[in-house]
């Protein structure tokens, strides 16, 4: 069993923009132009086996938003240049992660949004079921809150120090080895992840 840590950034239009009137083939709150992920296998080391990375050219919403440009660092220019088709990124993302993953995100946003996208191109996405919000799983493991957590509050309690070239798959990667590890994390393979922490009452349910 592997885990695949994702992280993505979408471009969303401008409200009242031409490209947010634009009739597309499906709903789609944002279109993706970065996908990041590690590949964690959960062995008594939990490795970080490897990294993707991949940039993708928008079809839709083509103008960067200048806010999500300003949070992400990403450019027209960028995209442009080393972005690819969201298709062919879909792919080799597809490809990369293998039959037997299961995606842990930071929050409920990424893998809807990945659905989205591919619900937009008309590809298939049921490579895409297994999954689980890593957030609540660490709020279970640590202080029991329901309230979300950014990832700098995470790191934070996990006295774990941010850097500057730090990823945000980086980052969550170190917050669910070292919080596993405080919680003694099953590590028996299985197609279900098993939720670890003692103090959660019931399992969250298999997507």
């Amino acid at each position: 069993m592997q885990y695949i840590i994702l992280d993505m950034e979408w471009n969303q239009p401008w409200p009242g923009s031409y490209s947010a009137k634009k009739a597309l083939p499906s709903p789609m709150r944002g279109e993706i132009v970065q996908i990041g992920a590690v590949r964690m296998r959960m062995t008594q080391e939990q490795q970080v086996a490897d990294e993707f990375q991949i940039l993708i050219r928008p079809k839709y919403f083509k103008k960067m938003n200048r806010k999500v440009a300003s949070l992400t660092g990403i450019r027209d220019s960028l995209l442009r240049e080393k972005g690819v088709s969201f298709p062919e990124a879909a792919a080799q993302f597809a490809a990369w992660c293998g039959e037997d993953c299961v995606f842990l995100t930071w929050g409920f946003d990424d893998i809807t949004i990945l659905r989205e996208n591919l619900a937009v191109f008309g590809l298939e996405s049921g490579w895409t079921a297994r999954w689980y919000n890593a957030q609540l799983i660490f709020n279970a493991q640590t202080d029991g809150s329901g309230a979300q957590k950014a990832l700098s509050t995470a790191m934070q309690m996990m006295d774990i120090a941010p850097t500057r070239a730090a990823r945000t798959t980086r980052w969550a990667t170190r917050i669910i080895r070292r919080s596993s590890a405080r919680s003694c994390v099953s590590r028996r393979a299985s197609p279900r992840m098993r939720l670890p922490c003692r103090r959660m009452k019931k399992r969250l349910p298999r997507r």
